[in-house]
């Protein structure tokens, strides 16, 4: 079936122009990939969305709605509530109608970024791989992912590149497990990292806890690719790269609050946190209390 209006085509989501209005929130460049991020409200309630030349994921907000959507595989009609998700594999080409609160965003994602992390973390090689469509379905880690991202890229203050990455990174991961075509395989060998290259990263990461660190940057410390990299330092650490950085930050912001008399601000900054707020939840993350305790005590 195809959908009046759309180009008979695929278009760049950025070429998407069917939407009423700009988005709320519109992330190019966002993690290592420059994943493309976009969150609307209020729109018009008819959308005509042509085929993309990527898949994308989306999540549904603002309150209970009923969707129609008419297009590849026919005409369906589903009832969702806040937190619902939805899949649109690259290619297809759909009429959307919402009957209640608009309010949405999008995660776009290049079909070879998705073979690439399939290919470096599941060991699936797999040019035509694709998702599986899926309209107002539940998934509470997919859900907490997606929510946490718009949080971090929405913020008043600039968000972690490491903290993103490592969250598209999860979301990645779980779309290629649970609702992709590639047929499982056995991994073929484990992922390692070198102890040399190791060190290499640790020293990097204890020079620079006061920067905003990338993933990609990790990565070139240790002469690999980002996705083999994530996987072989939680092998050699027994933790992702973002976790095992955020408590070398929360040791550091120790002995500052130890030793010294400055500001929540000013540790938060030393230890390279984005806001004395992203500090303290932070803090109480991995220690179970917060600065102003610790310091008192």
């Amino acid at each position: 079936m195809t959908v009046a209006g759309a180009p008979p085509y695929p278009v760049s989501p950025l070429c998407w122009d069917g939407i009423s209005a700009p988005p709320l929130v519109s992330s190019r460049g966002s993690g290592s990939t420059r994943t493309l991020i976009r969150w609307w409200c209020d729109v018009d309630a008819h959308i005509v969305q042509p085929a993309l030349d990527q898949h994308y994921l989306t999540i549904h907000l603002g309150g209970p709605k009923r969707i129609m959507r008419r297009g590849e595989g026919g005409a369906r009609t589903v009832e969702t509530d806040t937190g619902a998700l939805s899949i649109v594999p690259a290619g297809a080409a759909f009429d959307w109608h919402t009957d209640g609160p608009i309010e949405f965003a999008h995660i776009y994602l290049t079909p070879s970024l998705l073979n690439r992390v399939s290919l470096e973390e599941l060991d699936r090689d797999n040019a035509a791989l694709c998702l599986e469509d899926r309209l107002g379905f539940r998934d509470s880690l997919l859900q907490m992912l997606f929510l946490e991202l718009l949080e971090e890229i929405a913020g008043t203050t600039s968000a972690s590149r490491l903290y993103v990455d490592t969250l598209l990174h999860s979301l990645q991961l779980r779309l290629l497990r649970t609702y992709a075509n590639a047929p499982s395989a056995p991994l073929r060998q484990r992922h390692s990292i070198a102890p040399y290259r190791l060190r290499r990263v640790l020293d990097f990461m204890e020079a620079n806890l006061a920067e905003d660190v990338a993933l990609t940057d990790l990565a070139a410390a240790a002469g690999a690719s980002p996705f083999h990299f994530s996987r072989a330092f939680a092998t050699a650490t027994g933790m992702p790269p973002y976790r095992y950085l955020l408590i070398r930050r929360t040791q550091r912001a120790k002995d500052l609050l130890s030793s010294g008399d400055g500001s929540m601000s000013d540790v938060a900054r030393e230890c390279g946190f984005n806001s004395a707020a992203q500090f303290s939840r932070m803090f109480k993350l991995i220690t179970g209390t917060s600065p102003l305790k610790f310091r008192q005590r």
